[in-house]
């Protein structure tokens, strides 16, 4: 078995492995109602920004598999979108940033 099929076995068994089917309808509407309440919980801490843009992801395609619903995912993504502005406002604050953003805005840096 020579270098270039070893490689190539490797290649394939580690593409193979990346693929995404779709949710379920099921699971799309079990993943909005909890995501949406654990958004909605104040007194609950929310997830990291990569699990919430995971979420995002998973609320887009859910969106194409429950059209029905879409409007739910939709709402949820749009819940998800408001925590993390609200972070990136907080994080432009905490670090003096925001008299820099602002600045940037007004000369057309958009």
């Amino acid at each position: 078995m020579g270098i270039p099929l070893i490689v190539s076995v490797f290649v394939l068994v580690a593409v193979g492995q990346d693929v995404q089917h779709a949710p379920t309808v099921a699971q799309c509407q079990a993943d909005q109602r909890l995501w949406s309440s654990e958004l909605e919980d104040d007194a609950q801490p929310k997830p990291e920004v990569d699990v919430l843009r995971k979420w995002t992801r998973a609320m887009q395609d859910c969106e194409k598999v429950d059209t029905e619903h879409k409007f739910s995912y939709y709402n949820t993504i749009g819940e998800i979108d408001s925590e993390l502005l609200l972070r990136m406002v907080h994080f432009l604050s905490r670090h003096s940033l925001m008299a820099d953003f602002k600045a940037e805005d007004a000369s057309g840096k958009r």
